[in-house]
This record gives structure tokens, sequence and C-alpha cells, in this order.
């Protein structure tokens, strides 16, 4: 995809974080979770990705606290992609590869559930976890190689594009009885050519001109409102924006050199979107924006990518979850407040693409009377 880093496909990106406005945190793309808003020491921090666990690259993993739970015994690869977490109980989303093509996948708890298994590739980008409902998106490569828009709801399958077009996803977000999936739909005869879009319960809805190149790469949904984040090819190269009922934002400069979304969050009046920038030197540096202002994530050396993946807002405090290399490799970290923690090893690669932020339970405090 582009300037996007070799060792992640675009197709994989993931997740939109959003707080709706009454005070309860989403995570994974729409699914509400009853948060009590306590303090940040009373709050545990759920990141998802990739880790080594010293034998093995590429493990499906999420830390809690920063303590990595792997999702796979290391003989078989992938990623994940989205989490949810829901009193005691947390869902993964993402994808574990076998030879020749991998599985879309879910765990709850750590216990695998198995989306697509077939001789084409399919992967999980999203998850939302409403009453007693899983939500999950993803992609599904075809006979002819192309990927399919899908999404699961409790393990059926639901295809959202036919097999004619190059259409995958990548995030989900669940409003009462209405299904929301953010994607884009590129041209194969014209590989520069793709149009960001959102299905609403299946039908397509497009949010850029065709003669541009643009992506949707997440979807908040908050009341009657519809945000995506996305990017589109500017005058030199591409500018992230967002789109409010289908009304376009920019953020980054539409004569800079370049930049990408991964994210967005909106929290009463503010609207968060995470991604990268490109800086002086060419390399995209974290970012993020509130309300258009740019706020820069680096901690390492301006001469290494990175990417802000992910973001959860909750009481005043900004977590965002994504990676930078640190000159060996890429290093999986969250940042709280601008201050990062470090999550890989630094010496194998690793990535965090989702984040969910809780309060912590405490035995007979958070107890109904």
């Amino acid at each position: 995809m582009i300037f996007l880093k070799k060792s992640k496909s675009y197709l994989l990106i993931i997740l939109a974080l959003t707080i709706k406005s009454n005070g309860n945190s989403l995570a994974a793309d729409g699914a509400t979770i009853p948060v009590t808003v306590g303090t940040s020491k009373n709050t545990d921090v759920y990141v998802a990705g990739y880790s080594n666990n010293g034998k093995s690259n590429y493990i499906p993993t999420y830390w809690k606290n920063g303590k990595p739970i792997y999702l796979t015994d290391g003989n078989r690869q992938g990623k994940a992609t989205a989490i949810v977490v829901i009193g005691n109980d947390v869902y993964v989303a993402g994808q574990v590869d076998i030879p020749g093509h991998s599985i879309a996948t879910y765990w709850k708890n750590g216990v695998a559930v198995n989306l697509a298994i077939g001789n084409f590739r399919a992967s999980a980008t999203g998850i939302a976890v409403v009453g007693k409902d899983v939500y999950v998106s993803g992609n599904e490569s075809s006979k002819n190689g192309l990927l399919v828009a899908m999404y699961w709801k409790n393990g059926i399958p639901n295809r959202l594009s036919d097999e004619n077009h190059y259409e995958p996803t990548n995030a989900i977000a669940v409003s009462g009885n209405d299904v929301y999936v953010a994607g884009f739909e590129q041209d194969m005869h014209n590989l520069r050519s793709s149009v960001a879009k959102y299905w609403k319960n299946g039908k397509a809805i497009i949010l850029s001109p065709r003669d541009k190149e643009a992506f949707a790469s997440s979807i908040a949904v908050v009341g009657n409102d519809v945000y995506v984040a996305g990017q589109q090819t500017g005058k030199f190269s591409y500018t992230v924006k967002y789109w409010k009922n289908g009304k376009e934002i920019n953020l980054s400069d539409i004569e800079g050199t370049g930049a990408c979304s991964r994210a967005i969050a909106v929290v009463g009046n503010d609207v968060y979107v995470t991604g990268a920038e490109n800086g002086s030197d060419y390399n995209l540096v974290p970012t993020y924006w509130k309300n258009g202002k740019k706020i820069i994530l680096s901690s390492e050396a301006r001469k290494r990518n990175g990417y802000a993946e992910a973001i959860a807002v909750l009481n005043g405090n900004v977590y965002i979850a994504g990676e930078e290399n640190n000159g060996h490799c890429d290093v999986a970290k969250y940042w709280k407040n601008g201050n990062a923690i470090y999550l890989g090893d630094g010496t194998h690669n690793s990535a965090a693409y989702a984040i969910a932020v809780v309060r912590r339970s405490f035995p007979g405090i958070n107890k109904k009377p």
C-alpha cells in the first residue's frame, strides 16, 4: 500500500475506538462497555497486536497492563487487530496463518473461534460485542484473488461486496440494530483509483470522488452521527481527513508530503484521529489530531517510521497504541498522555494495533448495592 510499512499490510489495519457523549467507553469499533469512570490508577489497559515469545515471530498477542498473553502456541503465526473488554471477558479479533492461507479468527478469553476456513486467505479487522452478539469485520479472498468485504455475526458470514472489485474492510461499529463497516473499493484495472466507503446494514455509502485515491480506515457512530476516518490523495501525497455524515474535514496539510490515518474517537464535542505524518526527513511519525490540532507522539529518532494505530479516551486521559522502529526492529508501545510505555522487547518485531481501557474491578467495591 504505497508508503505504508512493509511489515504490516494496510488491509490489516485497524480499529476505531469511540467514547459516546454519555461517558460509556466503546472499544473495538462500537461495542458499548458500561464503564464507571474512575481515576487512572484504577484502570486496566489492554493492547492487541503481535509479538515474539523468544522462539517464534508474529504471535497474536494482547497485553494486559504490559504483561503479554499469547493467543497461539507459537507454532502458528498471526496478528491480533482489535480488542473488546466487557466485564471479565476479553474478545480479540485477528488472523492465524497456516501454510498457503490465513484463518479469520476471534478469541474469547483465549479460546479461538474460527470464522472462515477454506482454501483462501481470510482475516478479521474489527470486533464489536453487543449483549450476547459478537460482530466481526473482515475480508475473504475469492477464487480470482480479490478481497471480498465481510462481517460475521455470531459466526454467520455476511458478504458486503461481490467478487468484481478489491474491497477490504478495516473496522466495524454497531449502534442499536444497525451495523456499520468501513473500508474501501479499488479498481483492479487502475490501482491508483480507490474510493473510501462504508456499509450500513449492507448498503454501500461512497465518501470520496472516484478521481482520487482514498481509503476509510475506521468508523465511529455517536447518536445519529457517523464519523469515518481515512486518507485521500492531495496535491503531492496523502492527506488525513474524516467525514462526518459524509462531509469531509481535512486534518493534515493538503500541500504536505504525506500522511495516513488509523483510528477515530469521538468524546463529547471532541474528535480524535490517529495516524502518522511525514516529517521533514520523509519518515512517518506517530501523530494524532484533536479537533484538527496536530500532536506528535514520536519518542524515537525522527528518521525511523512509527504509527499511532488506535485510541481510547477515559477520564480525560488519552491512550494511544502503536509502534515505532528503534533502528533494529518495530516495537509495540502505547502512549498515555504522550508518555510512552514499551510493550515489545526491542530486539524482535512487535506491533500494537488496538487498545481498550476499562476501570479495574475491585471485589465488594464495584458491585451494585
